[in-house]
């Protein structure tokens, strides 16, 4: 397994391992960005992660869409959806779910971000969608949830590259060492 972040850096990446290894029975490593292959991770063991398989993928646009309809029914007009997303994202980069945040909000600003946030996953929830963090933040809920899954994952891929690793966050960083598992057949770029 290859991971990177960018779809053209895991094109590239793709292309020169086709390059590289002769073609053998059991075809070429995967090379994939986090968020894909959250994507495919989660529609595989939907059922374990307890979300549909057919989960559609919100986009920026569907987001600010939602926290603006959110904030308008609060009648605040003190925060922007860019800057609610923001704090969200930021806080599911660092996999905090929004049960956790809404304990630690101290100021009104953070009361109001957990506040749209949990209005917000609950949109999410009744659409059958996830976000674009969501790729990430479900698919290490999903192995940490999930023993048996994060074992039969350990075994598919005994050696995982981590390109551009500086660009990881607390997510990215997580979901790699649990598929590195006790082999820790980890490289990074």
């Amino acid at each position: 397994l290859a991971v990177t972040f960018t779809n053209k850096a895991a094109g590239e990446m793709r292309e020169r391992v086709g390059r590289l290894l002769p073609t053998r029975p059991g075809g070429l490593p995967l090379v994939t960005t986090f968020h894909s292959l959250g994507v495919r991770l989660l529609r595989e063991f939907h059922k374990e992660a307890g979300i549909p398989r057919g989960f559609s993928i919100w986009d920026q646009d569907d987001s600010t869409r939602a926290v603006k309809g959110i904030l308008k029914q609060l009648g605040t007009e003190e925060w922007t959806p860019r800057q609610i997303l923001s704090a969200i994202s930021r806080e599911k980069g660092a996999g905090r779910l929004a049960r956790d945040y809404r304990e630690h909000a101290g100021n009104r600003r953070e009361q109001m971000v957990a506040l749209v946030w949990e209005r917000y996953e609950k949109i999410l929830n009744e659409e059958g969608s996830l976000d674009f963090d969501d790729l990430l933040v479900r698919t290490l809920t999903l192995f940490r949830e999930s023993p048996k899954t994060l074992s039969l994952l350990q075994n598919r891929w005994q050696y995982i590259t981590v390109d551009e690793y500086q660009d990881t966050n607390t997510v990215q960083y997580e979901i790699s060492r649990l598929l590195a598992g006790e082999r820790k057949n980890i490289c990074v770029v």
